[in-house]
């Protein structure tokens, strides 16, 4: 059962008290999976319709898709048979390879995993110029993960048991890195942003923030749980230090 936004305005009344540093409110509108980045907001609901925030509203993007995501590599998607997108001149261009996810994140480099779990990233370079079904080049990482995101001091994922882990030495023209570092803590779903910033959702619903995160140690120390009225979640971005949730119920906070 879908809640109207009479009934969440309620649920969600003690939001400000949640949170010390923010102000969280709920949004009209319902989506799936939402992303945020180059101060844009993207999201795809229930049934695959695309959205852009713009003046305080929700416009409806032509398209269908199964994922979003913007960033310094522009506007990216993936469909429901895992095609790639890639938002060009008010159009969705089909791009080379299959991704059920996929990341347009830090320093321009677009990453993502297909249906097999498989990793791939693409180097900036060819992010900025991927621009038909011929491109781009893709890079494969060893190893597996269900989802896959990438910020300011490298890339980050959670594998299909929901372990998570730091991808070292990610560069905008090397962005395969070298390495795995696995950190502590369980998540179903992790978001970096273009600020270095680290956030996640568990598989019970809980939205976590990763502390500690600086250039010389871009893996930080400690999660810490941000409790925002008890409502549970199922995504989580951050960009602009405004961050924008969808519950479990596919109804939108937004916290600033």
């Amino acid at each position: 059962m879908m809640w109207s936004l009479s009934t969440f305005l309620l649920v969600c009344s003690c939001l400000q008290v949640a949170l010390s540093d923010l102000t969280c409110n709920p949004i009209e509108g319902n989506l799936k999976q939402i992303d945020a980045g180059n101060g844009q907001v993207f999201g795809v609901s229930a049934n695959g319709s695309v959205y852009t925030r713009h003046v305080g509203t929700w416009v409806l993007v032509p398209g269908n898709l199964a994922h979003v995501t913007v960033g310094p590599a522009g506007v990216w998607g993936v469909d429901s048979a895992h095609i790639v997108y890639r938002k060009r001149g008010g159009s969705w261009v089909v791009m080379d390879g299959l991704l059920k996810q996929i990341d347009a994140g830090g320093n321009g480099i677009v990453g993502g995993v297909n249906m097999n779990d498989d990793i791939f990233c693409v180097h900036q370079d060819e992010a900025r110029s991927a621009i038909s079904i011929s491109s781009p080049n893709y890079n494969h990482i060893d190893g597996k993960l269900k989802y896959y995101s990438c910020g300011m001091y490298s890339c980050w994922g959670v594998s299909a048991n929901d372990d998570i882990f730091f991808r070292s030495k990610v560069t905008s023209s090397q962005c395969a890195g070298t390495e795995w570092l696995k950190v502590d803590g369980k998540l179903s779903m992790i978001e970096t942003g273009t600020d270095g910033s680290v956030y996640g959702v568990n598989s019970n619903g809980n939205v976590y923030r990763r502390d500690g995160i600086t250039s010389q140690n871009p893996t930080g120390t400690t999660w810490t749980h941000i409790n925002i009225g008890g409502i549970l979640f199922k995504h989580v971005t951050v960009d602009l230090e405004e961050m924008w949730l969808v519950t479990t119920l596919n109804n939108i906070i937004h916290c600033q």
